[in-house]
Order: structure tokens, then sequence, then C-alpha cells
């Protein structure tokens, strides 16, 4: 299963402080048991700044688990920055048995969407998704991890995101 957070946020002087607080959630966050993978990225282009964290969960059961609520999972530990997010989804998706590890200078397309539309060039290359959980604000999200210096047509209404993070991983995890 693939977790994953869309953020925009929009206060620039604060960021910096979030991002620090945010690398550092990461680690504490793939401590917990079924929670294997995380990694972050940052929409091109985007004002105020947009940004996607996906995680590899074994489960959704992990968010009732004893050690995510220890841990203050669920965005209370973020509540400082609650002010500046314009935007904040948290999507529990399957249709993978895990989130992509995406290298430097690789970028990830993401596009929403009704139905599976799997026509034109990237549909056929997608990985298909369906939300099962958490806010579910779209019924089925299409993703495609592109090479460096790869040009492809976008779909409508995709988003494009540069890798903002290395993966971190769970050392006892298997990795997808």
């Amino acid at each position: 299963m693939i977790y994953m957070v869309d953020h925009v946020f929009a206060d620039t002087e604060l960021e910096p402080e979030w991002h620090e607080w945010y690398a550092a959630y990461l680690k504490k966050l793939v401590a917990v048991p079924g929670l294997n993978t995380a990694q972050r990225f940052k929409m091109v282009g985007a004002t105020p700044s947009r940004y996607l964290a996906m995680y590899s969960i074994d489960s959704g059961d992990v968010y009732e688990s004893e050690p995510y609520k220890k841990m203050g999972g669920g965005g209370s530990q973020s509540k400082r920055f609650h002010p500046a997010y314009r935007l904040w989804i948290r999507n529990l998706f399957d249709g993978a048995t895990g989130a992509p590890a995406v290298k430097a200078g690789q970028r990830v397309l993401v596009w929403d969407r009704d139905t599976r539309d799997v026509e034109g060039p990237l549909g056929s290359r997608a990985t298909w998704l369906q939300s099962v959980g958490l806010h579910m604000t779209t019924k089925y999200r299409a993703l495609v991890v592109l090479d460096a210096g790869e040009a492809a047509p976008a779909p409508p209404g995709s988003r494009l995101y540069d890798t903002f993070t290395p993966v971190i991983t769970n050392a006892g995890a298997a990795r997808p």
C-alpha cells in the first residue's frame, strides 16, 4: 500500500523550519512497524510551494497501532505548522506493494481520475492506485516515475514533482 500526503505550504519564512521538522519526523515514522519507506517531493513551478510525501506501508492498520499513536502520527506533531497549510490531504492507496524509490534526478508525475484512464503515452506506463482510506479525495491516482531528462506529454490536471529527499527506509522492513 501507499500512503500519500499532499501539502501546499504558504509561509516562506517558516518553510525552512518545517523542512527541518519533517526530516526528523520521517525518521520517526519509518521506525513504526509496518511503515517501511518515506520520501518527499516538491512540485515543479508551484507557488506557493506544493509537496508530496509517499510512504510504503504494510496496511492501513499501521495508523491504529500503538507505536504509531505513541510517536504522535496523524498530524498531531505538526500542529504549529498547520496555519501555513493551504492544502493538507492524506490518502491511502491500494494497487502497489509500496511506493517507488525515486532516485535523484528522476521526477514523479501524478494525476487523479474517477476512472482508470489508460489512454495516452503515459496511461499504459502508470501505476494505477485506488483510494481506500483517510480523506479519499480521488477514486484513482496514477503515478509514473520519469527518468532524468525524460520529456513526456503530461495528462490534463497532472502534477510533476522533483525529488526533494532520498528514500528513508525502516532498516527492518523488506524493500518493495
